[in-house]
């Protein structure tokens, strides 16, 4: 028998893949609500992988019976009329949940053949934005600068109130200074800190996000090394009362000081009040404007696919355009540099979704 190399086999795995959504579609979408999916974050219960499975084989027989074509073959006009034409889409709320699914669909079908044009990508595309969605928020490179001040003040007395308001503080510098969510800042460990010379902090799995690599900003770390300090904690950095350490701090506890430390702040540039998101996409942005790519903001944001990190540089980009400012503007208002961090390793552990 030939031994075949291991490089070989990852090849054909890819390629056999590729041919059962092909040859079977249904049993390859139901492979991937299984297992890939549960591997991407989405842990799908029995009952909703059976749901999708037979949403998933009626829009296959209406393509079948009404269009002539596969799934492999169909095209932006093809999933339009069984959307608009299709009897379990004449809901609103049907097609809406239809439309989720084939997005899905064909996200799982384009991961297994990188080479497959995705049509729900054209289908899906927004023209316009909605009057109701608000633009993703930002803040300005100062008010970054303004919130690291606030963050870094070590004039708190360490009395039992004030440790509230210290440990706010760390949550809130993990958002902006590493990007991130709150519930990861609630349950990360201090095993997860590294102490060298570029000291990342790895987030742990937390609903859809599993662990990845962040990069700590420089102006994060006083916060977060007086809370560590503080603390005195060997497991979770923010553990919950004496009695059960072992269990995070309630996350509506936890956050009570965050939001009253974060309302002190008053408005921004924007017109609105910063909230733990804004914190997020703004470290997003100091990735974005101190020219790191978009391969390592996928990494330090915990994004599962390369497009989600397309689609933040988008978003930055055009609350840029609307705030008048130039991306060159931005840039050279950027109060502190990350051009020294080390470029994505590939032993890092970075599939998540937003």
């Amino acid at each position: 028998m030939t031994n075949r190399s291991p490089r070989l086999r990852a090849a054909n795995t890819v390629y056999k893949r590729a041919l059962l959504w092909a040859a079977d579609p249904k049993i390859a979408f139901r492979r991937w609500l299984e297992k890939d999916a549960y591997e991407e974050g989405h842990n799908f219960s029995a009952k909703t992988i059976a749901v999708y499975t037979s949403m998933w084989a009626i829009f296959i027989a209406h393509l079948r019976t009404f269009r002539s074509k596969s799934v492999v073959l169909a095209n932006e006009e093809d999933i339009r009329h069984f959307l608009d034409q299709a009897h379990v889409c004449k809901r609103v709320e049907a097609r809406q949940r239809y439309a989720l699914l084939l997005r899905r669909a064909y996200a799982a079908l384009q991961q297994a053949d990188p080479d497959f044009v995705n049509p729900t990508e054209a289908t899906f595309r927004p023209t316009t934005q909605p009057a109701d969605e608000k633009p993703m928020p930002f803040l300005l490179p100062a008010e970054r600068v303004r919130v690291f001040a606030l963050l870094c003040d070590t004039n708190d007395p360490q009395d039992q109130e004030n440790l509230v308001r210290i440990r706010a503080k760390a949550m809130c510098a993990l958002m902006l200074g590493a990007g991130f969510k709150p519930g990861q800042a609630n349950i990360t460990s201090v095993n997860c800190v590294g102490y060298g010379r570029e000291r990342f902090i790895v987030a742990p799995q937390c609903g859809t996000m599993t662990s990845h690599r962040a990069l700590v900003h420089p102006a994060a770390w006083p916060a977060i090394d007086r809370w560590l300090a503080l603390s005195g904690s060997e497991g979770l950095m923010f553990p919950g009362a004496p009695s059960d350490k072992e269990h995070p701090v309630d996350y509506a506890r936890a956050f009570i000081g965050a939001k009253k430390l974060l309302a002190d702040l008053g408005t921004m540039a924007g017109g609105e009040r910063v909230s733990p998101q804004t914190l997020r996409n703004s470290y997003g942005a100091s990735l974005l404007e101190d020219g790191l790519g978009l391969d390592a903001v996928r990494e330090y944001m915990g994004f599962s696919r390369l497009e989600f990190a397309r689609r933040f540089s988008h978003a930055h980009a055009a609350w840029c355009r609307r705030s008048g400012l130039q991306q060159s503007t931005v840039e050279s208002t950027s109060s502190n540099d990350l051009n020294d961090a080390p470029p994505p390793s590939s032993e890092s552990c970075h599939d998540a979704s937003d």
